[in-house]
């Protein structure tokens, strides 16, 4: 049973300042209820509240999009170092780092400072695997543990978003052609990498900073570049910045 019955006024015309008299917008209930509540009482100040209220909406809509592409633009699109498919790139030794970070309550700048301090830098647990495919493929090997840094952090079970994986985050076609079978595998993959980034030299007449954002973009955005990729700078400097760290570790 209804208590009671609150009077809505709710009129088919309404009369403006000019005297002339239109149909009414309101069409529901809760119209008026809602314009009562925030004190509007005639049509002209309905409709600049309604004004105002699409404005607001469209400009959530706004923002909201702008984060999504953001969002989506964190990621940046590369082509596979060796057959040049185009995929999409995300840093998974950041990634990692970020997520170890969070977890233990460092902050970026400490760990960044820790993991390339010398002492810390002396060895790593592939070591053998680095001097064999240093050895082999004419490469240093402090160029290739900083690949190896860089990409996986030396984690030989990483697997990017993109597809790419092991110690090297060798691409599946990628690692096919440089005759890896088993990309899990640290040592085949390290091989592959060292086989990888030989070639990348080569390519670019010994150029480092060119083969790096060979290995990390693809040999073809680089020469349609015209150089190395804005994208593939903060990638080049991490890694060169890495390599210096081993040799001074290997230095002291």
């Amino acid at each position: 049973m209804v208590d009671h019955i609150v009077r809505l006024d709710i009129k088919p015309l309404m009369t403006y300042n000019d005297g002339k008299k239109r149909k009414t917008t309101l069409t529901s209930f809760e119209k008026v209820l809602a314009h009562k509540e925030n004190g509007i009482v005639n049509e002209e100040d309905i409709k600049t509240q309604e004004k105002a209220d699409r404005r607001k909406l469209q400009s959530t809509t706004d923002r909201k999009a702008g984060q999504a592409v953001e969002t989506r633009t964190a990621k940046t699109l590369y082509a596979d170092p060796v057959t040049g498919r185009a995929v999409t790139y995300e840093d998974v030794a950041d990634t990692k780092k970020s997520q170890a970070d969070k977890a233990s309550g460092t902050g970026s700048v400490s760990a960044q400072n820790k993991t390339t301090t010398a002492d810390s830098m002396k060895t790593t647990k592939y070591d053998s695997y680095f001097k064999k495919a240093a050895a082999k493929y004419g490469v240093s090997e402090s160029l290739l543990k900083a690949i190896a840094k860089a990409e996986s952090n030396f984690n030989a079970k990483s697997v990017s978003g993109a597809g790419a994986m092991g110690v090297m985050q060798l691409m599946p076609d990628t690692a096919k052609g440089l005759g890896v079978t088993d990309p899990y595998d640290p040592e085949q993959n390290i091989m592959g990498g060292a086989k990888c980034i030989s070639q990348k030299l080569k390519e670019f007449n010994g150029n480092e900073r060119m083969a790096l954002a060979a290995y990390n973009a693809g040999s073809g955005a680089v020469r349609r570049y015209g150089g190395i990729p804005s994208y593939c700078k903060s990638y080049v400097n991490k890694v060169q910045s890495y390599k210096k760290a081993y040799e001074t570790a290997d230095a002291v």
